[in-house]
């Protein structure tokens, strides 16, 4: 057998390295570009959009009922009665009542109940929240000139 003499330019030339989608040559990154382009914006659409339905209240036409319930025994002389709210169901499209609940009032807060709105979309509900006890004659009210 006869041997060859291989050198090592012509081995590199044998085992060079070609990829399989030469970008420069076939511009097969600049189509997925596009394409994820497109697909990205889809979704931050949807994605935006989601989450703006998600964020926004229900309207009714009226009020639900408000059904009584019995109050639990009072668990300390510390606690204050928080009244039951309303929840916006977003499958059903209704509002569902919770029951009111017993809990420690916060240092320096008072709660301010939750009530119904009315506005030309129908009635929504504004959920009660503490509130920041207003210390007169300590502070000047910033808004007042």
């Amino acid at each position: 057998m006869k041997k060859e003499n291989v050198s090592s330019k012509d081995f590199e030339e044998v085992i060079k390295y070609t990829p399989l989608s030469c970008p420069t040559k076939t511009g097969f990154m600049s189509k997925i570009g596009k394409h994820m382009k497109k697909v990205i914006f889809i979704g931050s659409l949807a994605g935006i959009g989601l989450f703006l339905n998600s964020c926004m209240a229900g309207y009714v036409a009226t009020e639900p009922t408000y059904t009584e319930y019995s109050r639990p025994q009072r668990p300390s002389e510390l606690h204050v009665w928080i009244d039951g709210d309303w929840v916006y169901n977003q499958t059903s499209h209704v509002y569902v009542q919770r029951n009111g609940y017993w809990t420690r009032p916060q240092q320096n807060r008072v709660y301010v109940k939750g009530y119904w709105n009315s506005t030309p979309k129908g009635k929504h509900w504004s959920k009660g929240y503490w509130h920041k006890k207003n210390h007169e004659g300590n502070r000047r009210n910033r808004y007042s000139r």
